[in-house]
């Protein structure tokens, strides 16, 4: 069995910075699961599927990969720690059944990403289409299809400040796999913005529909079908991360910039440096500074009430020197 530990550097920060249905602070709104796909924009990039580089999560010889033969999917699919109460996350992951290469040959457009600087400023453009495996879309918890999404976002070279929209909405930024990191949910207690339901916990999300006997009288669906890559769809197709990608996590102790941030920041995969002013120094694994506040939620017309065990983005807080 794979570690379940899978800390992405502020990865619940993310959750605090946007949502899936959109920005609490003013951004575009997008609705996420539980809605059918129904437009795509247009695609960014026209490559034969069959040219597809070397994908993530993928046998490395491009000329082997091609729309006769795709070859298999190699990425794991992490699995909670249920004896966990503090578990990084406690939902059943979908396995992913297509490489990078078999998504591109059925959408009819291989993946692409490219990032450009001109010494202040990142130019990221991409057409949304992963280079790693991901999973069956729709599938039993997510009814929306993966479509060309067209990026092209820019992010300070020089990080700083407390991040910028990202391309309309605040996202919390985008992978070198070319989709965003959107790890906030639309999924909220009785369509109350102050409790969203957090992804990566969202197994415990049904205990409180009033179907169930809780005092959630919003509807909402039972599972939000995410993969092995904690992704999914929004309807119009725009394929999201919810939380760290194993299709770009090494498996081994290794520094890898898995993305960048809306300020500028690098995204960093599982580890780093002992020291992060210090290239020499031991690799170690990456630990958030958000924890789990103390006490109870406020119930009635104020919350859900019930201990803060991790089924809502609020039910976190920093905690300045806790982790890295």
């Amino acid at each position: 069995m794979k570690p379940t530990h899978l800390v992405l550097t502020a990865l619940l920060a993310m959750a605090s910075l946007s949502a899936c249905g959109g920005s609490s602070s003013g951004g575009t709104t997008s609705p996420d699961a539980g809605e059918d796909a129904s437009e795509m924009t247009d695609p960014v990039d026209e490559t034969d599927p069959a040219e597809e580089t070397d994908p993530i999560g993928s046998p490395s010889d491009p000329v082997e990969a091609n729309c006769d033969d795709p070859r298999g999917v190699t990425t794991y699919t992490p699995v909670a720690d249920l004896m966990s109460d503090v578990s990084d996350f406690n939902v059943e992951l979908e396995t992913c059944e297509l490489t990078s290469v078999a998504l591109g040959c059925s959408l009819g457009v291989a993946h692409f990403y490219s990032e450009e600087s001109d010494g202040a400023t990142r130019a990221i453009a991409s057409n949304g289409i992963p280079n790693h495996d991901v999973g069956e879309f729709p599938n039993s918890g997510n009814p929306n299809e993966i479509g060309v999404w067209a990026w092209d976002i820019e992010v300070p070279v020089a990080p700083g400040g407390t991040g910028v929209p990202l391309q309309g909405f605040e996202a919390f930024g985008i992978a070198t796999s070319g989709v965003v990191f959107d790890p906030g949910t639309a999924e909220r207690w009785n369509d109350d913005p102050n409790w969203s339901y957090e992804a990566l916990r969202y197994a415990d999300a049904p205990a409180y529909q009033a179907s169930a006997g809780g005092n959630d009288e919003t509807f909402n669906p039972p599972a939000l079908g995410l993969d092995c890559n904690f992704g999914h769809v929004q309807p119009g197709g725009k394929y999201h991360y919810h939380g760290p990608p194993a299709g770009l996590i090494p498996e081994t102790p290794e520094v890898v910039i898995v993305g960048w941030a809306a300020d500028g920041y690098p995204i960093l995969g599982r580890w780093g440096h002992a020291d992060a002013l210090d290239s020499s120094s031991g690799l170690v694994e990456l630990v958030s500074s958000y924890a789990l506040r103390e006490g109870e939620r406020p119930d009635g017309a104020d919350g859900p009430g019930g201990a803060y065990d991790g089924t809502f983005t609020a039910d976190w807080e920093y905690v300045a020197g806790y982790g890295d």
